[in-house]
This record gives C-alpha cells, structure tokens and sequence, in this order.
C-alpha cells in the first residue's frame, strides 16, 4: 500500500461579520491543521467577506518568531494572502490576520493559531 503524501496546502478561510456593532473575524478552520511530516507547507488564506481586504504588508503575522516560519506573509492581492511553513517542529502557534475596512481604512485583527503536526524536512530555500 503507498503512503499517503501530507497536504502541503491549507486553505484557511477568513470572514467578517458585525455582531451587536462589534466587527468580528473568524478563521476556519482554527487552528489550522498541519499534518504530521509535512513539509514545505503552504498556508493559504482567503477573505470572502466584501468591503475588507487584507493588509498590504504583515496580512499575517506569526505573535512569537519561530525557525518554521523564516519568511513574512504575501499578500497576494486584497483577497488572497499566504504564509510558508517548514513544520520541523511540532507546536500551536499563536497569529494575527490583520485585515482593512476598505470604505472606512480601519483596521482589524484576530488572533487564531496554527498547528503544526511537526517531522517536516523543509529548508526555507524555496
């Protein structure tokens, strides 16, 4: 029987709602998982809620730097940003999604965590 291959891409899914004038953010899944041996992993987050935008810089921050994560977030365009993983080691960590009310400029974030199965073999020379 072959070996199943970890996921080396992890869609995470970023909505805002206003609750009682409060805005509020979710990220699904939280934490998001990755697996165990997986290496080179590629998180992916997607903002489907319209009149917000992820920052241009620092959409995703890592509350604590760790060796598994040597390189800042893309933004890849006001929708779509990513975060490069090695999972060496196994860990929840702790980030921050900061995103932009694009009709008022405000900005907003949350803290949801990542975690990471560990064993991946990843350089952080891709």
């Amino acid at each position: 029987m072959e070996a199943k291959t970890p996921k080396r891409v992890v869609p995470v899914a970023v909505d805002v709602s206003i609750v009682d004038g409060v805005v509020v953010i979710t990220c699904s899944p939280n934490p998001a998982p990755i697996d165990v041996g997986a290496s080179n992993v590629l998180l992916v987050f997607t903002l489907a809620t319209p009149g917000y935008r992820f920052k241009t810089t620092k959409a995703i921050e890592l509350d604590v730097k760790v060796d598994d994560f040597p390189y800042a977030s893309w933004t890849i365009s006001d929708t779509l940003a990513a975060l490069y993983d090695r999972n060496k080691v196994a860990d929840e960590l702790k980030y921050t999604v900061n995103i932009v009310d694009t009709a008022t400029g405000q900005h907003y974030s949350v803290d949801p965590e990542i975690r990471n199965g560990g064993g991946g073999t990843g350089t952080g020379d891709c």
